[in-house]
C-alpha cells in the first residue's frame, strides 16, 4: 500500500485480472464516464488490458492506483512526473519550462454510491501529502473539465488553484472540452 490512513487506502494497481476488471466496471458505467473518457468511449476488458497493462509494467512513465474506503475499491488515481514526460505532452499542461518536481494526477470514484459524501477530498489530500513528502513535489497540477463542478470543489477545497483556462483541451464525447488548470504548491519545497 502506498497509502493506509482514515479508512482509506490507495495501493498500485497490479497486472492481475481483477484489477483490470474493476476498471472495465468502472469504465462502462455511463454515469462515470459522462465525467471521465465520455460516454461514447467506454473501456471493455480488452481495451482495459490494453491501456493500462504498458503503466502497470513501467513502460509508461504514468503510475496507475487503485484507491479503497473501508476496504472496498471504489475508484482510480494516476499519477505522473511531468518531466518524465515528451516534450509535447508538457507543452498540453501551459507549464513554465521547470517541470522537475511538478506532479500530474487524475482521479475518479467508480462507485457511484460514493459520490458527494466527502472520499474524493480524503483520498486526494492523503495522495497530495505522499506526493510532496515520498516523492519530493513542489507542484501537483490537474486540468478538470470547466463543466465538472463537483470535481472541481473537491480540489479547490484540497488547495488547488485555478491557473489558466485550457481552451479545447480534451476530447470528450465528440467534442473538445475547455479544462481548467489548476495547481497546488508545496510550502517552502526543499530545494534540490
Amino acid at each position: 500500500m502506498l497509502i493506509e490512513q482514515d479508512k482509506i487506502a490507495i495501493r498500485l494497481m497490479q497486472d492481475e485480472i481483477y484489477d483490470y476488471q474493476l476498471m472495465a466496471k468502472w469504465l462502462t458505467d455511463a454515469q462515470v464516464l459522462e465525467f471521465y473518457e465520455g460516454r461514447d468511449n467506454p473501456f471493455d476488458l480488452e481495451r482495459i488490458i490494453e491501456t493500462y497493462k504498458p503503466m502497470i509494467r513501467g513502460d509508461d512513465p504514468v503510475v496507475p492506483c487503485l484507491f479503497y474506503y473501508q476496504n472496498i475499491p471504489i475508484g482510480y488515481l494516476q499519477y505522473c512526473a511531468l518531466n518524465d514526460l515528451s516534450q509535447t505532452d508538457r507543452e498540453l499542461y501551459h507549464l513554465d519550462d521547470q517541470t522537475d518536481y511538478v506532479y500530474g494526477i487524475d482521479l475518479f470514484i467508480g462507485e457511484t454510491d460514493y459520490w458527494n459524501k466527502g472520499i474524493g477530498t480524503k483520498i486526494l489530500s492523503a495522495f497530495i501529502t505522499y506526493l510532496f513528502e515520498q516523492r519530493q513535489a513542489h507542484k501537483i497540477v490537474i486540468d478538470p473539465h470547466v463543466d465538472n463542478p463537483r470535481a472541481i470543489r473537491c480540489y479547490e477545497k484540497c488547495g488547488f488553484v485555478k491557473l489558466k483556462l485550457l481552451p479545447a483541451h480534451e476530447l470528450h464525447e465528440g467534442e473538445y472540452s475547455d479544462c481548467w488548470l489548476m495547481a497546488i504548491e508545496r510550502k517552502n519545497p526543499l530545494h534540490s
